[in-house]
């Protein structure tokens, strides 16, 4: 390379054939702030991470308290259906249910069942308080669900916490 190919013009060298540089009008951001945006995207970011991950965690001790309450309020709870009389003249069956827990029950649901899975109609009304070691007797009309005893299947009576099946032969059978 000889000095003849190295060209000087407006303080800048350069060689022969290249072009000279562009100088932009425009400057970077000086180090100093780009370093404190930098920081203050990071706190940003970390703000709101935070918040998300706190109302999480809060939801979530919610969810957990509640269903610890609902345990809790359950953990005395029980019903067993003691007997099922079943009137195929009269299509009338009497399920009667015992409160075998310690603390009052209510009842929410009752089915009567045929081995095809027809429901018999429950003529006593729901929701029914049943105290503890109380008897409650629910009333089913069986037409056109359970004609014979041998198409008996069972009973099912649900409270808010727990259930009972009965799947003996019923009593009259």
């Amino acid at each position: 390379m000889s000095m003849s190919e190295i060209i000087f013009s407006k303080g800048e060298m350069r060689l022969e054939g290249e072009k000279p540089q562009v100088s932009s009008p425009l400057k970077g951001v000086s180090p100093l702030i780009a370093t404190v945006m930098v920081i203050a995207i990071t706190l940003i970011i970390a703000t709101l991470i935070s918040s998300w991950i706190s109302a999480l965690s809060q939801e979530q001790g919610k969810t957990v308290s509640n269903k610890t309450e609902a345990i809790t309020s359950c953990a005395g709870s029980g019903i067993v259906i003691e007997d099922v009389y079943l009137e195929t003249a009269t299509n009338i069956s009497r399920v009667t249910v015992r409160n075998s827990g310690r603390t009052t029950e209510t009842i929410i649901s009752a089915q009567i069942l045929s081995k095809t899975g027809v429901n018999g109609t429950l003529n006593t009304s729901l929701p029914l308080s049943i105290t503890s070691g109380d008897i409650k007797s629910l009333v089913f009309n069986t037409t056109g669900a359970i004609t014979s005893c041998a198409n008996f299947s069972q009973v099912r009576v649900s409270t808010e916490c727990t259930s009972d099946f009965y799947r003996q032969s019923p009593r009259n059978c």
